[in-house]
């Protein structure tokens, strides 16, 4: 058993959150994201009658929000009659974007009468410069118009980003950037290793004391920048952190942690059907719509076998002995299990 908040939770896994990986073709080329080792084929997306089956067979699950990836979900070609059918069944869609399309008149002005229920906007640079070095794009102009319209358009939403390599010593300009468009908040993500095939890509991963160091250093002006609008999603052990630090942002309703993974209760579904449990694991399906489940009934039942168990208890270990009895054990479990595929869970766990 695991426990979460004080109330133990049972192993077998529960599907509640659902992504759909709708397309692979996208509009920048970002060296840390997991999708690059899918070469961005513009081919290679999810049919409207696929999708269409996936929404009827989630809403019968019991799913009531999903989220479009991608690629860049904008470029897919079904979204406007994906999100009509989403509206029409009551379905909560989530679409996550670099926003640059929306940038475009007539695409924004079909968009808003075809619109999801939530944009989630993930900027990636604060200047031309440093979208050109991260995203291999120079339509900073763009983008910017992009993500002004989101943040005018959701006045209360909050944008992310990944704080990854190229972010070293300019998280505050981030920042700036974000609520400069006019975003009512901000959400610091933190990168991750990603896994394909034989291969563990941890390039864009800041060293840990980098990283510790510079978010503490800017945190005050941050809170400043923000009214105290900042969420740190954090997927390090908490111990990595002085206890006051994270007290702090408990305090303040700052800070995040677990994901579906270690709760066993989400998944994603590919292009094709595969069915993943973790977007940074694209290269090892559990599953796949048509041979191991082609409704809501066997689905669920599929997620809560046997097979989908052993394949999330690879993944939810303790990473280190000092997690076995530690008192936020259940409000940390000892970070991403990625992460131990790139660094040495005994160097970097600290333990309070």
């Amino acid at each position: 058993m695991t426990v979460e908040g004080g109330k133990k939770m049972p192993n077998v896994p529960t599907l509640q959150l659902v992504w759909l990986t709708v397309n692979r073709g996208c509009n920048f080329r970002c060296a840390w994201c997991y999708a690059n080792a899918s070469e961005y084929h513009v081919e290679d997306e999810m049919s409207l009658p696929d999708a269409l089956q996936y929404l009827k067979m989630m809403g019968q699950a019991g799913i009531k929000k999903l989220f479009l990836i991608g690629g860049e979900p904008t470029l897919w070609s079904p979204l406007f009659d994906f999100n009509d059918a989403a509206n029409s069944m009551g379905i909560r869609t989530v679409i996550v974007t670099n926003a640059q399309r929306f940038s475009d008149d007539l695409f924004w002005d079909d968009y808003l009468r075809h619109p999801n229920t939530h944009i989630g906007a993930s900027f990636k640079a604060y200047d031309q410069e440093s979208l050109i070095a991260n995203a291999r794009a120079s339509t900073f102009a763009n983008v910017t118009k992009g993500l002004q319209r989101v943040c005018k358009y959701q006045p209360n939403g909050i944008v992310s980003f990944v704080y990854s390599l190229p972010y070293v010593s300019h998280f505050l300009d981030m920042v700036r950037y974000a609520v400069d468009c006019g975003a009512f908040g901000v959400s610091v993500n933190f990168c991750s290793p990603a896994v394909h095939k034989d291969h563990v890509d941890s390039r864009f991963m800041v060293d840990v004391d980098v990283m510790v160091n510079e978010i503490m250093s800017a945190y005050e002006e941050a809170c400043r920048i923000t009214c105290g609008r900042l969420v740190f999603v954090m997927k390090y052990p908490l111990c990595i952190w002085p206890r006051a630090f994270i007290q702090t942002l408990k305090d303040h309703g700052q800070i995040q942690t677990t994901c579906h993974l270690q709760h066993q209760t989400g998944g994603i579904i590919d292009t094709d059907g595969s069915l993943f449990l973790c977007n940074s694991l694209f290269d090892f399906p559990v599953g796949k719509y048509g041979k191991d489940f082609d409704s809501a009934e066997s689905l669920i039942s599929f997620f809560s076998s046997k097979h989908v168990q052993n394949c999330f208890a690879q993944v939810k270990v303790y990473p280190s002995k000092k997690c076995t009895n530690c008192e936020v054990f259940a409000n940390c479990a000892g970070g991403c299990p990625l992460l131990w595929t790139a660094l040495s869970p005994g160097k970097v766990i600290k333990g309070w």
